[in-house]
């Protein structure tokens, strides 16, 4: 069936661990972007599961924050990063729009690269540190399946930069459908969550569903907005859509994501805690 073979193929190409199922059908690609909600909810599952691991094992707050920092780069073989650097490198050299498009494509690291990944790393770190003691796991199941929706959904949508992998398989009819695909496993997946709320008691703040309901919804909404403006920005400065600006959304978004888990937690349990 196509839908398992465009699903492993997803697997197969961005998520480091061995795929269960190695099938490819190049006719399928818009497809397997379509599934990249999915692949972000096997690794919020694992990403979750190492969280449990981690607390059974009362390791030190910092160990855990950085073992979990690492990870979610670590499961797609720093894929997102990658773009994420060489996007940085283009934009910040300010450079007329030919050049920023060579420098994209350019193996080697860059100064505006470095320093960037310096800062995302560390605001990373600092989040999740902060959101450990108060977020739900269901979080960490949301933030790679949020992020991966917008990056396969912009891919998807916009028109490709002319040196894009992605190029032959824009010009393909009818890519709405695959956007629908793409939606009904995020509408599935936040069905998912709520029904987590409702079941599940919070076992870090004692808070109502409702405040747990909202926290959520913010958690979406950020991260689709900030997932959207990154997406937005870097095309109009690159002169379309990429893989290397796909990964750029993700990573924006995944950053918009923790530091909202953080915020979210911090205030709740701030507003919730008698005095």
């Amino acid at each position: 069936m196509k839908f398992i073979t465009a699903f492993f193929m997803a697997w197969g190409n961005f998520i480091t661990l061995p795929c269960p199922l190695k099938k490819w059908d190049s006719e399928l690609k818009n497809l397997m972007l379509a599934f990249l909600p999915a692949v972000g909810a096997v690794i919020g599952i694992l990403w979750i599961a190492l969280l449990a691991v981690l607390r059974l094992a009362v390791l030190p707050l910092s160990i855990v924050s950085i073992v979990m920092v690492f990870y979610i780069f670590a499961i797609c073989g720093f894929m997102h990063m990658d773009g994420y650097m060489d996007c940085m490198d283009a934009i910040l050299s300010r450079r007329p729009l030919e050049d920023r498009q060579r420098i994209l494509k350019d193996s080697n690291v860059g100064a505006f690269a470095v320093v960037t990944l310096v800062f995302l790393v560390l605001t990373w770190y600092a989040s999740m540190n902060a959101a450990l003691p108060y977020c739900d796991y269901i979080g960490f199941l949301l933030i790679p399946v949020l992020s991966r929706s917008i990056g396969g959904a912009c891919v998807l949508s916009y028109r490709p930069i002319g040196h894009s992998q992605y190029v032959k398989d824009y010009e393909q009819p009818d890519r709405s459908r695959y956007i629908a695909v793409i939606l009904i496993q995020l509408a599935v997946i936040l069905g998912i969550g709520v029904a987590y709320v409702f079941c599940v008691p919070s076992t870090v703040i004692a808070c109502g569903n409702g405040i747990r309901l909202i926290n959520m919804a913010v958690l979406a909404a950020v991260m689709i907005l900030a997932g959207y403006i990154a997406c937005l920005y870097a095309r109009k400065q690159l002169g379309g859509m990429s893989g290397d600006v796909a990964g750029y959304t993700i990573c924006f978004s995944e950053l918009a994501g923790i530091m909202t888990l953080a915020l979210t937690g911090h205030y709740t349990f701030t507003f919730m805690m008698p005095a």
